[in-house]
């Protein structure tokens, strides 16, 4: 019998994808999937390393299985993903716990790097940053049952001055429009009620095809009519969210109307600096585009505070952009100053205590925010995708305007002797409470 392996996988959705190809190919070469790092003889830590913090807790992950040699049955320890492609040939003198290093380009080959580490080798397995799964390639899919991600492209081509993402992943490469056909229909056959497409840049999708495609024309190709679940797309490019696309979301019956705009910052001066375009009249003006064509839209961006060079006044407009703007969710970011990025090498570094300390302040200010947008919802009728019960008689499931891991969560209510949520289903609610990012509801029997 082949050794059994265990993989922890960190980071984005985008990872988890990776995570979920690696094991599908070493199931398909007859190696035992394990749930616990204790039963495996393998154990793979699938890295992330876009920022410090992510890092440091890959460090810290791939440290905590090696003990394991010393006190389990573990026999080899393999550290793949970004971590492995960012800092290559140093990781075999820095991390000598680790017996082979797996780099993204180099995932296909995930059943050798397991044969080489199992062999007693240290090695770094490289590869170009050129690997894409496709429809046929086998996944263990790790996420739950009714939830699946869909990764439409590879890599980026923006470029931000902040970000490591293109070193790590390389240019951006769509997948055949056919073939993602293809790996949505195999998902809703399998019951994935929700199916969430992503990419470093989905807006980007096509670009580089001859002829070049779209976001747009990808979503009116995929098989829809029989599907009784949701599609969900993340990590929209500001200045790409076309108006083809605003339409073919609101035209859909199973395309939520979420939006994930990243739009990072507001200030001309720093967004020149990011080596991104618009500004905060721009990104209010694509908001109200978006409100006038689906009034019900939720909307969620991400922002980074202390830029090098971020005055008062540039986080002021800031400020003012989250309390004009009125997102449904937001996240904010402390700038980290990655070596080799050109923000790095910016003058004028603003120290992390003040960046966090603002990071804070857009977090308070939209936390008002995000309460009032809430209490809209006190007495209206929900859908809701039912995930898992909490306590007796109370279950936890999310709305359309809750993305996976990310968002918040609406929490169920059973009354009376009704028939109880299952997970995975959709049932309807009556949004009882309010709170800052969650909603409390009486399911409808």
């Amino acid at each position: 019998m082949k050794p059994s392996v265990a993989l922890v996988s960190l980071g984005c959705s985008k990872n988890l994808v990776d995570s979920e190809v690696m094991l599908g190919l070493l199931d398909q070469a007859g190696h035992p999937i394990v749930e616990d790092n204790e039963d495996a003889q393998v154990v793979i830590v699938n890295t992330c390393a876009f920022i410090e913090p992510a890092v440091n807790e890959a460090i810290e992950a791939v440290l905590d299985v090696s003990e394991l040699k010393k006190n389990g049955k573990l026999q080899a320890l393999i550290c793949a993903g970004c971590l492995s492609q960012r800092y290559q040939d140093d990781l075999l003198e820095e991390l000598p716990e680790v017996d082979v290093f797996l780099t993204p380009g180099a995932v296909g080959e995930v059943v050798k790097a397991v044969q080489v580490a199992l062999s007693g080798r240290r090695e770094v397995m490289k590869a170009p940053l050129e690997y894409s799964y496709d429809a046929h390639t086998p996944r263990w899919r790790s996420a739950p049952s009714w939830l699946a991600y869909v990764k439409i492209a590879e890599g980026c081509d923006n470029h931000c001055a902040y970000c490591t993402i293109p070193s790590l992943r390389g240019r951006h490469r769509s997948r055949p429009v056919d073939d993602i056909c293809d790996e949505f229909s195999d998902l809703a056959s399998d019951g994935a009620r929700e199916i969430v497409l992503i990419a470093h840049d989905t807006t980007r999708y096509g670009a580089e095809m001859e002829p070049p495609s779209s976001l747009a024309a990808l979503l009116d190709s995929l098989p829809t009519r029989d599907y009784d679940g949701w599609i969900r797309i993340m990590y929209m490019y500001p200045s790409r969210v076309s108006q083809q696309l605003i339409e073919a979301i609101a035209q859909s019956n199973v395309i939520v109307p979420y939006f994930d705009i990243p739009f990072q910052h507001v200030s001309e001066d720093i967004l020149q600096r990011m080596g991104r375009a618009g500004d905060g009249e721009i990104y209010l003006n694509e908001l109200a585009r978006i409100r006038r064509m689906i009034p019900d839209a939720a909307i969620r961006t991400t922002l980074i505070a202390g830029l090098p060079g971020e005055a008062e006044e540039d986080f002021q407009m800031l400020l003012d952009f989250v309390r004009e703007a009125r997102l449904d969710r937001l996240g904010v970011f402390p700038y980290w100053p990655e070596a080799g990025t050109p923000a790095a090498e910016m003058e004028d570094q603003v120290p992390p205590e003040v960046a966090r300390q603002r990071q804070a302040e857009l977090i308070s200010v939209q936390e008002e925010i995000s309460l009032e947008k809430n209490q809209q919802f006190v007495g209206q009728r929900m859908h809701v995708l039912v995930e898992h019960e909490l306590e007796e008689g109370v279950w936890a499931g999310r709305s359309y305007r809750d993305a996976p891991e990310v968002d918040g969560e609406v929490m169920l209510r059973a009354t009376g002797e009704g028939p109880k949520p299952v997970p995975g289903e959709f049932v309807w609610a009556t949004v009882e409470k309010a709170q800052v990012h969650d909603l409390e509801t009486i399911l409808i029997n």
